[in-house]
Formats: structure tokens, C-alpha cells, sequence
């Protein structure tokens, strides 16, 4: 969570998926989001760099998102913290396209 003069302005949830003790675990992201009137300003990128590290220490070895093709700004991001698209998934959610991307860690 990110806060500015105590309000919430950044929010990153997900999940660890539990692997054995030599091939660690995978990550999922399940949402990062900023409200509006503060994106743009580096919160989306601190929030996955705190998933991505709290993710290492918990020794995944990979994590995993789904976004929306249309979302540049989100996957301009993705792409700089060293994420690469697995999957692009046509029609997948409510008819709508999503692309599936990963980070090995």
C-alpha cells in the first residue's frame, strides 16, 4: 500500500504459490493500481518493486500478471522491470483480450 498525507494513493495485491524447497514458488499479481490524480509519479513502479522483492524473498522463482493490451502505460512498465509477454489470450475475460506476462526472479 502507498500513502500520501495519510490517504491511500497505491494499492499491489497478490499471491504466492507455494513450491518445495529447491524450486521455491510463483508469484501472482493480482492488482496494482493508483488512483488517478497520482499516477505517472513512480508509486506503480515502487509497489511492484516491493512485490517483485518481497517475491524474491520469499523465494518464487518466477511471477506472473495478466493485463490488458490496451493498458500502455501498465505495460510500458511491465517491459522496463524486465517482464516479457507468455501469452497473449483472445477473448479470455469477459470477451476481452488479456496478455499474460512473467518476470523470472
Amino acid at each position: 500500500m502507498a500513502e500520501e498525507d495519510g490517504n491511500v494513493v497505491g494499492v499491489a495485491t497478490g499471491t504466492i504459490l507455494r513450491g518445495n524447497e529447491k524450486e521455491g514458488g510463483l508469484a501472482r499479481l493480482g492488482w496494482i493500481c493508483v488512483h488517478p490524480a497520482h499516477q505517472r509519479g513512480g508509486i506503480g513502479r515502487a509497489l511492484l518493486n516491493r512485490v517483485i522483492e518481497h517475491s524474491k524473498e520469499q523465494k518464487c522463482h518466477k511471477i506472473t500478471l495478466y493485463t490488458l493490451p490496451v493498458l500502455i502505460p501498465a505495460l510500458n512498465l511491465y517491459f522496463k522491470l524486465g517482464f516479457v509477454p507468455e501469452a497473449y489470450l483472445q477473448k479470455e475475460w469477459w470477451g476481452v483480450d488479456f496478455i499474460k506476462m512473467s518476470k523470472w526472479l
